[in-house]
């Protein structure tokens, strides 16, 4: 054991002369890419509901069936990529960051992400430990329903011909905005929380080129999938939400994962 101690006295006098050389803040702006394989990334989507249309012209109404699929989302691997900060100081690290994510099948959204980390250094080598928290938001469309001079009535909910949205002024204040239904979109969606402990080795820095390996594992917290009807107007990107219905956890986006990030030092 006494022979243990001594052979390891080297090593941390290492670790220690790196920690000291690194006790400087700094920040690092990084492009994030990676890849994760969802042990159970979920099945296909498919709903058919009736709804009614009320025509604004002539008065009359008809019954009509909705019926739409996603076939072939949710598959595994799913990639990532977004900008990620850093913040350090002494052995401490947090990141946030934010990009988009894609499925070979077509699962598609948006991500935020924030993280710690504790740095050890050995030589100009930091292997740190972290752990990272993702918030995926996929949407989908599965269908689309013509709302322009119509009344939709469908799943407990009315879609009106127009929809008013708040609007930001520029000044700190908000105004109203009415725009003229053309469209009722039937998405799906699905929010999940995921947890994301990791190894993180970085290299010595490259003048104020920073190159980073992450290898982990991405645990599912949480999860929501809904069925959103959403207004759109074909000349305007301002939407309204008329409803939207809870369904059902799709699978489980946890497994393993590995990232790459190559960033400069602030």
């Amino acid at each position: 054991m006494r022979t243990l101690l001594l052979a390891c006295i080297p090593l941390l006098l290492c670790m220690e002369a790196g920690a000291q050389s690194h006790s400087n803040e700094y920040g690092v702006l990084s492009l994030d890419v990676g890849t994760f394989f969802a042990h159970r990334p979920g099945h296909d989507i498919a709903t058919s509901f009736p709804y009614t249309v009320t025509s604004l012209t002539s008065g009359g109404s008809t019954q009509n069936n909705f019926d739409g699929s996603l076939q072939g989302k949710f598959t595994s691997p799913a990639y990532l990529a977004g900008l990620k900060f850093d913040y350090g100081w002494r052995r401490s690290l947090v990141d946030i960051g934010a990009g988009l994510f894609r499925a070979d099948g077509g699962d598609h959204g948006i991500y935020l992400k924030a993280g710690y980390g504790y740095n050890l250094y050995l030589g100009g080598l930091a292997i740190r430990p972290a752990v990272d928290f993702y918030y995926l938001m996929g949407k989908d469309k599965m269908g689309t329903i013509d709302n322009s001079q119509k009344q939709i009535g469908l799943l407990g909910f009315i879609a009106y011909e127009q929809y008013t949205v708040s609007q930001d002024d520029g000044n700190g204040g908000s105004y109203n905005e009415t725009y003229d239904a053309d469209h009722l979109d039937v998405n799906y969606r699905r929010f999940t929380l995921l947890g994301n402990p990791k190894i993180i080795l970085s290299t010595p820095s490259l003048g104020r080129l920073v190159v980073s390996l992450e290898m982990g594992w991405l645990v599912q917290i949480y999860q929501r999938c809904d069925i959103q009807l959403e207004q759109t107007n074909t000349s305007h990107d301002a939407t309204h939400t008329v409803g939207k219905v809870m369904l059902d956890m799709n699978g489980s986006l946890g497994g393993a994962f590995a990232a790459i990030n190559i960033g400069v030092r602030l």
